[in-house]
């Protein structure tokens, strides 16, 4: 169904854009409007009748007013944000701008309001009111004639007979698409206090032609890597608290203009830095991107044009330095800019590119495999749309890449299955500008686990939807560096890019997983496989437990699994804190161990699960958004399959529990995970398996009843070992095993069932062997 609203949103859009775009040449060009209906703006996720577009000429935002928001947000937020160049309307870069009362928290909600309050050529007004708790939070959104910000003002009051402390609210912004450049200051910091550190109170999203922003000036704590902008605070009995803020959109990849609005709301002191741009050879650099750093911290960039720049900054003194794409950045200078004075500075030594073609090939066999390309040393832009520091392998041409680099010397660190099949070369390699070199490497696979009907996939991988940021091409290329056996997507509420994945796999003979992550404010559950083509029909935002699995079963779900249990939107947290609607549940089937954490409190709540016979066995992912930045498959699940490697049957595997999960150990056991075998009472139970570890084996543990009831350490490394760990059968239970290699990373298996048989002792004698 929505996936039909979808097409004819997408129909409506072209045909209002084009109606609009005429309109707009008639009339005054800077004008505010307020539309209601369907997003004009392409692949704009409101497609409701009363949802509410507010634009000018330079941008337009949509209001989810009867489109649900993302992550069972109540509606009122920003969930498409768009360019206006020349008139027409560019792509969505907006997943979610908005205010979130308390990091995230279960947002119980009985209403939302949202009204248009003013629209005028000069200015269009939005009042968006809803509560939280017994809280009232009120924001109104102005966006002015000729403006590129949006001003938004929350105001949030304590309506109950109790305070509210401790609590962390702000704006948030996340994208769509492109990079992030987060508040500066805090680079690397992905949450926590950034009083002291910051270096601004904004934060950026960008790629060559828009950037969007978002300015917070109460913010004092950032989450996600600063797409969450909080306040720490509390709410007495009937006090108010207010939250300014500025939505900023701008036609390029220049922030610089943030900045420049910094500066003039806190009334700064401020100065031009300017100049020139060019090569050695003294050729005019057109775009050159000229960045500038602030106590030794990347602090804004700004684009110049035909060689030259200019940039507005508050007084004091930088470092500044130019980049273009592909070059060799210049040498760095020192500059102090003084009130009122305009400060030169170029730069007249870039470098023109070099090139590598590389070809990574498996070691025994000399056949291309797939690959992961990272920059270990060397020239890596902090402005990604002039260069990235990971690659990956050719779709076409599997272990085939050519790159062009800034001249220099380079570590490249090549890795094809690393940690579960091989181990990473390093490769140095030196670029000179205008050369040509060819790079060959060779990796060594040290297992082959589908030869004894092991597979592997990453059950929980998102692309370029909602706050993904990964194209369907480059998730199928990332998986296959991965070395994993199938592909999966499972985007937020959405199954858009499925038929797009199945598409890129099939090239390469690959089977897909299609996937959805169910995505309430309160839990998130991955449902799998699907029938492609079907969709979500409920509300994730109001819906129940109850309503979402059957939602999901309906989709053609053969298996539920509870995703990242224990974060505040997990369904261990949310049982814990009774935040699920409808109650618990038993009807999920699988657990996810997350590589973001919580993994050994996960496991710890598994093995107390067994140790009541409950048969929910292990799932794992790495909820992967950003392959540049994240590594698919650094966790994945195992699973055996007897018949043809089919989605379908690798997870009913999972589902039968004949399977585990691993960050790199690999595990192959004489009885089969998830199965049942007898015991007699009082007598030792003999586990036989083999483990192995291309980084070598540390420990090998046997658990039961939450306990390790034997254990295997090494001091020399092996690669690969066989095991008989023992422990005596007293009553029902099970065993499981985890394995841990000398890199720390581990291995967890589902349980083997144990039956204790019982001959002619009463319980009395039982209750003592106890």
């Amino acid at each position: 169904m929505r996936q039909d609203l979808k097409k004819k949103h997408s129909a409506l859009s072209v045909l209002l854009t084009a109606m609009l775009t005429l309109f707009f040449c008639a009339t005054a060009q800077a004008d505010v409007k307020i539309i209601t209906g369907p997003t004009p703006i392409p692949a704009g996720e409101c497609i409701g009748a009363e949802d509410i577009t507010l634009r000018n000429d330079y941008l337009a935002v949509t209001f989810g007013v009867t489109t649900p928001g993302p992550w069972g947000v109540p509606s009122g937020g920003i969930i498409d944000g768009a360019v206006i160049r020349d008139g027409q309307y560019e792509m969505d870069h907006i997943a979610l701008m908005d205010f979130i009362p308390n990091n995230w928290s279960s947002w119980p909600n009985t209403y939302q309001k949202i009204e248009v309050v003013k629209n005028t050529p000069e200015e269009g007004v939005i009042k968006v009111t809803r509560d939280w708790e017994k809280t009232t939070i009120q924001t109104v959104y102005t966006l002015k004639k000729g403006g590129h910000r949006i001003q938004a003002e929350t105001t949030m009051v304590n309506d109950d007979s109790k305070p509210y402390d401790g609590l962390l609210s702000g704006y948030v912004l996340w994208p769509e698409g492109g990079f992030a450049m987060q508040t500066p200051g805090t680079e690397g910091m992905k949450k926590g206090d950034i009083k002291g550190k910051a270096l601004g109170d904004w934060v950026v999203h960008y790629n060559d032609n828009w950037s969007i922003g978002l300015h917070a000036p109460y913010v004092d704590f950032i989450n996600y890597n600063a797409k969450d902008m909080y306040t720490a605070h509390d709410l007495k009995v009937n006090g108010k608290k207010e939250f300014p803020g500025w939505l900023e959109i701008h036609a390029d990849g220049d922030i610089s203009p943030l900045v420049e609005f910094e500066t003039e709301r806190k009334g700064l002191e401020s100065a031009v830095l300017s100049g020139k741009v060019a090569t050695k050879d003294g050729k005019t650099m057109n775009d050159p991107v000229v960045i500038i750093e602030k106590n030794g911290k990347p602090y804004t960039w700004t684009i110049g044009n035909a060689g030259t720049y200019s940039v507005t900054l508050p007084v004091g003194k930088y470092t500044a330095y130019a980049a273009g794409k592909s070059y060799a950045s210049s040498s760095k200078k020192k500059v102090t800019l003084k009130s009122g004075k305009q400060t030169k500075c170029n730069f007249s030594d870039m470098r023109y590119p070099g090139e590598i073609n590389f070809t990574v090939v498996e070691k025994n066999s000399g056949m291309p495999i797939d690959a992961r390309i990272t920059i270990e040393e060397g020239e890596s832009p902090l402005v990604k749309f002039l260069g990235q520091q990971t690659f990956f392998t050719e779709l076409n041409k599997a272990g085939q890449i050519k790159l062009p680099f800034g001249p220099g010397k380079y570590v490249f660190k090549v890795a094809s299955g690393e940690s579960f099949l091989s181990k990473a070369e390093k490769v140095a390699a030196t670029v000179k500008s205008g050369d040509k070199s060819n790079v060959k490497v060779e990796i060594e696979t040290v297992t082959h686990p589908e030869s004894k009907n092991w597979y592997s996939a990453d059950m929980h991988h998102h692309s370029d939807l909602v706050d993904g940021v990964t194209a369907p091409e480059y998730l199928v290329r990332s998986q296959l560096a991965a070395r994993l056996n199938f592909t999966l997507v499972s985007d937020h509420d959405l199954v858009n890019r499925h038929y797009d994945v199945l598409k890129l796999s099939k090239i390469r003979g690959f089977e897909f997983i299609p996937s959805i992550e169910l995505s309430p404010d309160w839990s998130h559950f991955g449902a799998f496989p699907l029938e492609i083509g079907q969709e979500l029909t409920v509300k994730p935002g109001t819906a129940t437990v109850q309503e979402l699995f059957a939602d999901a079963r309906s989709m053609g779900a053969t298996a539920l699994a509870a995703n990242h249990p224990y974060i505040p939107y997990g369904y261990f947290y949310a049982l814990d804190n009774g935040k699920v609607p409808g109650g618990f549940d038993p009807n999920f089937d699988l657990v996810e161990l997350n590589i973001a954490g919580h993994v050994e409190k996960t496991i710890a709540r598994m093995q107390d699960l067994w140790a009541k016979g409950a048969k929910y066995y292990l799932s794992a992912g790495t909820d992967t958004h950003d392959v540049w930045n994240e590594i698919s498959g650094d966790i994945r699940m195992f699973a055996h399959i007897d018949g043809a490697q089919t989605p379908d049957n690798f997870v009913n595997s999972l589902l039968a529990g004949s399977a585990y999960a691993s960050t790199g150990p690999l595990l192959f056991p004489e009885v089969m995970f998830g199965s049942t075998v007898k015991a007699v009472e009082g007598e030792k139970v003999v586990v036989n398996f083999t483990a192995q570890a291309v980084n070598g084996l540390k420990e090998v543990q046997l658990f039961s009843r939450g306990k390790v009831v034997d254990s295997v350490k090494f001091g020399d490394k092996p690669v690969t070992r066989d095991f008989s760990l023992s422990f005596k059968a007293m009553e029902d239970s099970y065993y499981s095993i985890v394995v841990v290699d000398t890199k720390d990373r581990k291995a967890w298996s589902n349980p083997v069932w144990i039956d204790v048989v019982t001959y002619g002792k009463t319980p009395e004698t039982i209750a003592k062997m106890k």
